[in-house]
């Protein structure tokens, strides 16, 4: 096949621009050659990390790329404590927040990754270069991401994956639905060399004793029909097994205070807040085999399980939720979630004798969700039949994806243009399906005529923290979806590249979308380069969104309560104002700057603007009353405003060779991002939730971190400061808002490696930081409750945390 005929860089001009951690830098060092063959063009090109998210081009790099990629590579994945994906992300990703809420039912279990301050549902992911599933959960309460149903980026081993590429601009023209804050390549290791297998077990503790982790994770590569190195194929086995302990983070965590007549002088209720317990087991297989040299047949099957214990509030001795019979002393009820996840992908690919490169693929996943309560009690059965189980099967969520993609591309020629064209084209068929299935009756058993004594209100029905979900909502849905895209991209000049990407796409349910994507990038000088991009994009809404629906036990004017989430088909959401859902319309801006001054040193910064028209909104809690049922707040989906959101993003990269002392990389990334909500069209979209888009993400992280090695010695130390966040309340006159600081987070290790074995100690949050105390006036945050700590804090609660790693290698 021809090639295009690349620009003439210097080195500086081809170092690895966006890798987030210098660790990748460190990586590339190890092959290097002398001096003199480094600082020429072709010998810096082969250190560099070509990329495929975002170009459909084969010999495009990061620091060429049209628009701002990141580059991670397990090195990168492993330099924290963090023993999933998402954490490990956060920890790397200035622009990517992930919290950890705590009581919020599945949402504990399943926990939302934010890109650019947009909502998680708005970032595509894809698992070598296929679309992977979302989860089948909704996140119904008060945190980030509220409303959406993203991806559980947790399903993916980390042992499995040889990079990640992160595309931090608009791609829905490129890549469908989703892509409009930006897209999340995992890319899988592949092959079967010797020295490419690795095993590691790791364990930790959090400095207030609670959280104990342990685990062991590996990948191993087998070739398949023919010796090591020179098989036709080979196949990889990534698995990763991991236990974490709760964490209770609550101010009150003395039990003894929940026995009947015990003394409490403090008044402030026993709690357990804090992380949830979690098991996670994994397994990741894929593989490549040569049916002819021109074809390949690939693949790769996950399955993911995870059992995560999370809880409710406590149920005091004489609350009317009890049953004094059963529970003397009160009862902690718990949501048991068993996550289950499995995602396959089937496909062949080639290059024809004609130079045309096809891949034609096939792929399914999906996300099981179960709801198991446990240490429960339904009070209206009992008090209505005398009997009631403590153990419960409230029902499960089940989210599924079918897709076919067909896939060409090759570098024409065009006699006007100095260089060939990579011109891709395609289509894609795509089944989604939603299930929800309802739970044990006794789950969700409910006599409105069995009232508590004395009054004319009936004791709650369903099982405590959850209630099970009834027939009435169980169902199946489903939708199909076909797209064509056309991409285009060629060197019109020695110094500009250009990019054209269009794509339709038409929604059983949600109609048709037309979106492009128009990109350029100027070599000014030999160390100063422009890039921008502009399109439009769209988000047709989830399934979940349009038909999840239950009843759960929230929070309502500071004591709990029966909320109904109801489809936007049920009578009870059309009688307040619900409407068939549409897609999200975006349009996307970005402009960015690439300086590489000198060899050892690389800058990139990027602005960009998202405005998100039809935002699809989850509305605030309605007061209803129902005939002969519980629920006293209602909530519904609805495309309720238009939003705005502008940031920058700066990343530099130096890196410095010490002689004798060993090998210094510095990394220095920030994010600036401001979301504003530029037009409500519900009145059923308050403050509180509007301060949900604009205020609780930070508006600025600033990631700091440097790689010492010498020899078998390596030191790494990572500060990170999350700007401030916000909670706002429904007052208009902010009364119930609060602000939580900023807050300083480092990071530190230390690794010593010894023939194939490497041994790391290392400690996160060395200062032992923690958030702002939320305050009384604060009522979304429960002080009165022991609730100190907001579930909006971008790290956390849980403090300093103490861990090690034994790696070895073979």
């Amino acid at each position: 096949m021809t090639k295009r005929l690349k620009r003439r860089l210097p080195a500086a001009a081809l170092l690895p621009l966006c890798c987030m951690h210098a660790l990748a830098a460190s990586t590339a060092w190890a092959d290097e050659t002398p001096a003199a063959d480094a600082a020429s063009p072709e010998k810096a090109k082969q250190l560099q990390q070509v990329v495929v998210t975002g170009t459909r081009s084969t010999d495009r790099t990061a620091s060429e790329s049209l628009a701002p990629i990141d580059v991670l590579t397990p090195a990168d994945l492993t330099a924290t404590g963090s023993t999933d994906l998402a954490s490990a992300l956060s920890t790397l990703l200035p622009s990517l927040d992930f919290p950890r809420p705590a009581i919020n039912d599945g949402n504990d279990a399943i926990r939302p990754a934010s890109l650019r301050g947009m909502s998680p549902d708005q970032v595509l992911v894809l698992v070598d270069g296929k679309r992977y599933h979302t989860t089948s959960l909704v996140n119904y309460n008060s945190a980030i991401g509220r409303g959406s149903a993203p991806v559980d980026l947790n399903s993916i081993p980390i042992a499995a994956i040889d990079h990640i590429e992160v595309l931090r601009d608009g791609a829905a023209a490129q890549y469908g639905s989703d892509a409009i804050a930006g897209v999340i390549n995992v890319v899988l290791k592949r092959g079967s060399v010797e020295g490419g297998n690795s095993v590691t077990a790791s364990g930790g503790i959090m400095d207030k004793g609670d959280g104990a982790q342990n685990g062991v994770q590996g990948s191993m590569g087998i070739p398949l029909g023919g010796p090591n190195g020179s098989a036709p194929g080979w196949m990889r086995v990534a698995w990763n097994y991991q236990n974490a302990m709760n964490t209770n983070r609550a101010e009150n965590r003395d039990k003894s205070t929940t026995l009947a007549g015990a003394s409490n002088p403090s008044g402030i209720p026993y709690e357990r807040y804090g992380d949830p317990a979690v098991k996670t087991y994994q397994l990741l297989l894929n593989f490549g085999y040569d049916i002819t040299p021109g074809i390949e047949l690939y693949g790769y099957l996950n399955g993911s399980k995870r059992d995560v214990t999370s809880n409710g509030y406590y149920r005091a001795y004489n609350s009317a939720r009890n049953v004094p019979a059963l529970y003397p002393n009160g009862f902690l009820p718990q949501i048991v979630n068993h996550s289950n996840d499995i995602a396959a992908v089937l496909g062949l690919r080639g290059t024809t004798a004609g130079g045309w490169h096809w891949d034609f693929s096939a792929d399914h996943g999906e996300n099981n969700l179960a709801f198991d309560i446990a240490n429960s009690v339904n009070t209206n059965l009992y008090y209505t039949h005398g009997y009631s189980p403590t153990y419960f099967n409230a029902g499960t969520f089940r989210n599924k994806q079918s897709v076919a993609n067909l896939d060409l591309s090759k570098d024409v020629h065009v006699g006007f243009l100095p260089n060939p064209v990579t011109l891709a084209f395609g289509a894609e068929y795509r089944k989604e399906t939603y299930v929800i299935d309802a739970g044990d009756p006794d789950s969700y058993f409910f006599d409105p005529t069995t009232l508590i004594p004395g009054t004319t209100t009936p004791y709650a029905g369903g099982s405590q923290v959850f209630p099970g979900l009834t027939p009435q909502v169980a169902g199946t849905f489903g939708r199909h979806s076909q797209a064509a895209y056309v991409d285009l991209e060629t060197d019109l000049t020695s110094k500009l590249s250009a990019g054209l990407a269009g794509r339709y796409e038409h929604y059983s349910d949600a109609g048709s979308t037309r979106s492009g994507k128009l990109s350029a990038r100027y070599q000014f000088t030999d160390t100063f380069a422009l890039r921008g991009t502009a399109s439009n994009g769209f988000r047709a809404p989830s399934l979940a969104q349009q038909n999840y629906e239950s009843v759960v036990t929230l929070i309502q004017n500071g004591t709990l309560a029966q909320i109904g989430t109801y489809r936007t088909s049920d009578p009870v959401a059309i009688a307040l104002g619900a409407k068939a859902l549409k897609p999200e319309k975006s349009t996307n801006y970005g402009l960015g700057a690439v300086w590489q001054p000198w060899n050892d040193f690389s800058a990139t910064l990027d602005l960009y603007q998202i405005r998100v028209a039809d935002a699809i909104l989850y509305s605030d809690q309605i007061a209803v009353s129902i005939p002969n049922s519980q629920v006293t707040g209602a909530q519904f989906f609805v495309n309720g405003a238009t939003t705005r959101t502008r940031g920058a993003d700066l990343i530099a990269n130096y890196r410095m060779d010490l002689d004798g002392w060993g090998r210094l990389n510095l990394t220095a990334s920030g994010n600036y991002n401001k979301t504003k909500v530029l037009e409500v069209s519900t009145p059923a979209f308050g403050r509180a939730s509007e301060g949900l888009l604009t205020a609780s993400t930070p508006r600025t992280k600033y990631v700091f971190s440097g790689d010492w090695q010498l020899q078998g010695f390596g030191l790494h130390a990572n500060l990170t400061r999350y700007g401030s966040v916000i909670r706002r309340g429904d007052a208009d006159d902010g009364s119930q808002d609060q602000k939580f600081a900023a807050r300083w987070l480092l990071d530190l290790s230390a690794s010593y490696a010894w023939q194939a074995w490497t041994f790391t100690a290392g400690v996160d949050n060395l200062t032992n930081q923690y958030p702002t105390k939320a305050s009384l006036a604060n009522v979304y945050e429960d002080r009165a409750d022991g609730l100190q700590y907001s579930s909006l804090s971008p790290f956390g609660f849980n403090g300093r945390y103490w861990y090690g790693k034994v790696a070895y290698r073979f």
